[in-house]
């Protein structure tokens, strides 16, 4: 569960052999993780505003009733929308302006991680269409099902050795097929090789 919390880390750290490989181990929950992340981001950013906002009235903990009239169900309800569709949009600069600076860079590093992500695992999906379609079928069961050979090799009617190396290849072509697309997506957008 260490390795899971820390994947938008670990992805934002990763050349793109590494990251190949984090989409390869989560591939059956990839897209859940990075969308429970994009979750999280939301709720520590609404914190961190909510922070601000006490810390710039000076509140010390003790609530004061005023004779403003507001809705602060409505009005949390309205940022929680705000922050959740700029976090899906890549766009955070409408509701982060008002926190620190290292802050704001931190949280702007985490969504073009998040955009990589998922932009880097259609890239992986797309390259399943370099395979003949049993092979795919066949990648995809596999990276689906957890790596179990022995099932699949006796639905499949084949012995679980050759299975494997047939997997090892297909797999091969795959990686390297994303890779090469990656490589060429990082170095026109400047980012890492």
């Amino acid at each position: 569960m260490k390795d899971e919390a820390n994947i938008v880390e670990q992805y934002a750290d990763s050349d793109v052999g590494k990251r190949i490989d984090i989409r390869i181990r989560y591939y059956p929950n990839f897209i859940r993780l990075v969308e429970g992340f994009e979750q999280s981001l939301s709720f520590i950013i609404k914190q961190e505003k909510e922070m601000k906002r006490r810390s710039a009235i000076g509140e010390l903990g003790v609530r004061v009733q005023n004779s403003h009239i507001s809705d602060p169900t409505a009005r949390e309800a309205i940022d929680n929308i705000m922050i959740m569709e700029a976090i899906k949009k890549g766009d955070l600069d409408s509701v982060i302006s008002e926190l620190d600076e290292d802050v704001r860079i931190l949280h702007e590093m985490e969504i073009r991680t998040i955009r990589d992500m998922k932009e880097d695992f259609r890239v992986l999906n797309n390259t399943f269409y370099y395979l003949n379609p049993v092979d795919s079928d066949m990648l995809r069961k596999y990276l689906e099902g957890g790596s179990h050979t022995e099932q699949m090799a006796y639905d499949l009617n084949m012995k679980p050795d050759a299975l494997r190396v047939r997997i090892h290849h297909i797999k091969k072509t795959v990686i390297e097929q994303t890779s090469n697309i990656l490589i060429r997506k990082y170095r026109v957008e400047g980012g890492i090789a």
